[in-house]
């Protein structure tokens, strides 16, 4: 199994993310994963680490569909790409309805079906296809001199999906490279989210997409796990409050997102994510919620552990 470390959401100074990122390659790590909302660009922040970085791959968890047309999505990554040797993971995503609506203004209705035309026209976008698709919901055409977008030096980067649901799922192993959850267990992965990706995939006749899962992981000394475990809570206990995370925990015999968590000791963590390999998850990467010490040792401890 493969292991990364999230960049981190608190406003910082542009060169404060490379360098992160310049030390999370130090340390072996073999991925770093940003989310994004709308404060600095992951895409531009994963550009400007290109130049210092060689081989520790750049992935986006996630962007939201609903915030860029594919067509300049697919402008956005190949520059990227560009940029960095060809390391980006493109991972998109529906988002939530409160972002979408409340903030966007645009509309949030059958996301699933918006997400698979998305994900359906963004690989043709990214090999600099020319066709024309004007579906119910994404319209694109590259067929004259305004559409292609295209990059010299940059290949098309795997597209990944940022989902648990079941429809979405579908549309993942038909369509993209791979699965990226947030905050879900080991037995929800296992009996749920990677056997609907895989059946989507089989019955396509595509190789069956990787799967990436974030959880909050803290390696810390014994005494401090306590600490650790419930500031998780508190940062994420909006968060479990809506229904579908009700039923991760549920399912995954859980009272809380620290539970969904790997943190403790070196052995603590190794047995978490023993269990997420076990599941079927080719990569597991860590967000950390505590000060940039407790970021660093685990990012280091991650990048020691054996592949």
């Amino acid at each position: 199994m493969q292991y990364g470390m999230a960049l981190g959401s608190a406003p910082k100074p542009l060169p404060a993310y490379v360098e992160t990122i310049e030390r999370y390659e130090a340390m072996g790590l073999d991925s770093v994963w940003s989310a994004q909302l709308f404060g600095a660009d992951a895409l531009t922040v994963f550009a400007l680490a290109g130049a210092t970085t060689s081989h520790i791959r750049l992935g986006t968890a996630v962007i939201p569909t609903y915030s860029r047309h594919p067509l300049v999505l697919a402008s956005q990554a190949l520059t990227t790409q560009a940029a960095t040797g060809n390391r980006l993971v493109l991972g998109v995503g529906s988002s939530h309805r409160d972002l979408v609506e409340g903030v966007l203004g645009a509309d949030y209705e059958r996301p699933a079906a918006y997400l698979r035309e998305y994900v359906g026209v963004l690989p043709r976008l990214l090999e600099g296809e020319r066709f024309d698709y004007q579906g119910d919901r994404v319209h694109v055409d590259t067929t004259s001199v305004f559409g292609r977008a295209g990059v010299v030096g940059a290949e098309a980067p795997p597209v990944y999906v940022g989902t648990m649901f079941p429809i979405s799922l579908r549309a993942a192993g038909e369509l993209a490279d791979g699965v990226i959850t947030w905050l879900v267990g080991p037995t929800t992965l296992a009996e749920e989210v990677i056997p609907r990706l895989r059946d989507a995939a089989a019955a396509a006749g595509r190789p069956q997409p990787r799967v990436v899962a974030g959880i909050p992981i803290t390696m810390c000394a014994k005494a401090d796990t306590e600490e650790h475990v419930e500031l998780v809570n508190s940062r994420l206990s909006s968060f479990v409050s809506l229904p579908v995370y009700q039923k991760v925990l549920e399912r995954e015999g859980a009272t809380g997102p620290s539970d969904l968590a790997a943190i403790g000791d070196e052995q603590a963590v190794v047995d978490r994510l023993q269990a997420f390999a076990d599941a079927g998850v080719d990569e597991v990467y860590g967000v950390c919620f505590a000060d940039d010490d407790a970021l660093f040792r685990t990012a280091g401890f991650l990048g020691s552990l054996d592949r």
